[in-house]
């Protein structure tokens, strides 16, 4: 089994979009779809998970803050009593003294703890007063925010569904490229399959043919392995629209072909890069025999794997080894547009 790399640039697209549902993001193609089939049914269980988590933050609260002042008031009542005591200790004192001098020291020492029995009561619960404090300042904010933390989830999943919806096309591109990624995991284990390679130039390429200048270019998959470089691009299109389309997609192939070559000659001696093969993968079916440029083929899905393992032998396994580690490093695209 060929080994992948990365997952489709369409999907990929599409999962950047999208915003965490009940804390957490999609992250795979079928929860997009998921998504995008059962959104109605996904916000009422969001409204109502999200309103369950919300009082059980609340109980929770209320339960520490219920604990808490219950531990204060114990606490200050055993404290009250130890206080008291040692007060009346200094009382009877007063009055069993047997000379001034030991009356009126006792007198005074009474008077000063008479005057901070209240400090000496509450002192020691400063810091448990504090947290009772913070609980129930949480637990307020807590209750005050509720319903805005919970209308926030719930456009979560609506702005997701429109972000889905808005991008349809998406959906049915990665459908196509997750499926040809599937064909290709079928390769030899000696493949490997690099999806959503975006190439960027400092100086952009000039492209003397169309008079064009290529700053950045995004490929869908490129296969490497003995039998050398593929270039795949997948295309949910018609036999008839490949047909009707045939310059558009020479132009679209052509340019990423050249970008990869651009981008892999400064890593060989000149003359010694290796080919690239270039092929459309028709999803629809592909026009018999039809090329729309000597250097480009259409198969059908089911004709992929065969089209690439029947070429002859080319790259090393240091050689496939090497490339893939070079265009593996290439960023990942954050926007189709």
């Amino acid at each position: 089994m060929a080994r992948i790399h990365r997952i489709s640039g369409s999907t990929q697209y599409l999962l950047n979009g999208i915003k965490p549902i009940n804390g957490k993001k999609p992250a795979t193609l079928d929860e997009l779809h998921h998504l995008h089939s059962h959104h109605e049914e996904i916000l009422t269980e969001t409204r109502i998970i999200i309103t369950r988590q919300q009082d059980e933050i609340i109980l929770l609260l209320s339960n520490s803050e219920l604990q808490l002042e219950k531990e204060l008031q114990d606490g200050i009542a055993k404290r009250t009593e130890e206080v008291d005591q040692g007060i009346n200790d200094l009382n009877e004192k007063v009055s069993t003294a047997n000379n001034f001098v030991t009356r009126t020291i006792c007198k005074v020492y009474c008077g000063i703890a008479v005057s901070f029995r209240n400090y000496n009561i509450h002192s020691q619960f400063s810091g448990k007063v504090r947290e009772l404090h913070n609980i129930q300042y949480n637990k307020r904010k807590q209750i005050e925010n509720k319903s805005s933390i919970i209308s926030s989830e719930c456009n979560n999943v609506v702005r997701s569904y429109e972000f889905l919806k808005n991008n349809e096309s998406f959906l049915v591109g990665a459908d196509g490229e997750e499926y040809v990624m599937d064909i290709l995991s079928q390769l030899p284990d000696e493949y490997h399959v690099i999806n959503d390679v975006n190439l960027h130039f400092q100086k952009a390429i000039h492209w003397r043919e169309r008079n064009e200048y290529i700053r950045n270019c995004q490929i869908d998959h490129i296969v490497i392995g003995p039998t050398g470089i593929i270039l795949v691009e997948t295309k949910n299109w018609k036999a008839s629209d490949i047909k009707l389309k045939s310059d558009e997609l020479t132009h679209q192939v052509r340019r990423a072909s050249l970008s990869l070559w651009y981008y892999l000659k400064n890593y060989y001696q000149r003359g010694n890069s290796p080919k690239i093969h270039n092929v459309i993968v028709s999803m629809k079916g592909s026009p018999t025999g039809r090329k729309p440029d000597k250097f480009i083929d259409i198969v059908a899905p089911h004709q992929l794997c065969g089209y690439i393992t029947s070429r002859r032998g080319q790259l090393t396994e240091d050689t496939i080894n090497r490339l893939v580690d070079l265009l593996d490093r290439s960023p990942r695209s954050y926007s189709r547009f």
